[in-house]
């Protein structure tokens, strides 16, 4: 399996994730039938989802809570405190991106 960055397409990079998904519920030895039942989706939706179908997060959600793999998320979105840049020049939690100086867009 190639790696998942920047450089594939939104198309590959859902094959990555559900060809890797696919790869978790096999190594932990979890049928299709029992995941669907546990998760209360379709088989169908779990078998779209290894195949590379649109992935709603919810779905993706269930699935990882369903395989005891939730904490996965942890890596990808860390709970920081925010660094200077998340702050407004008056000290509090920006709400809005902004353009970067000399970015035009």
């Amino acid at each position: 399996m190639s790696s998942i960055g920047d450089h594939l397409a939104s198309e590959e990079v859902l094959q990555q994730i559900g060809a890797r998904l696919r790869s978790r519920r096999l190594e932990r030895n979890i049928p299709v039938n029992q995941l669907a039942e546990k998760t209360g989706l379709n088989r169908k939706t779990i078998l779209d989802i290894e195949a590379g179908g649109d992935i709603r997060l919810s779905s993706m959600v269930k699935i990882l809570r369903g395989m005891n793999m939730l904490g996965v998320l942890e890596a990808a979105f860390p709970d920081t405190l925010p660094g200077g840049e998340a702050l407004s020049a008056r000290g509090k939690l920006r709400k809005n991106a902004y353009r970067s100086k000399g970015h035009r867009g």
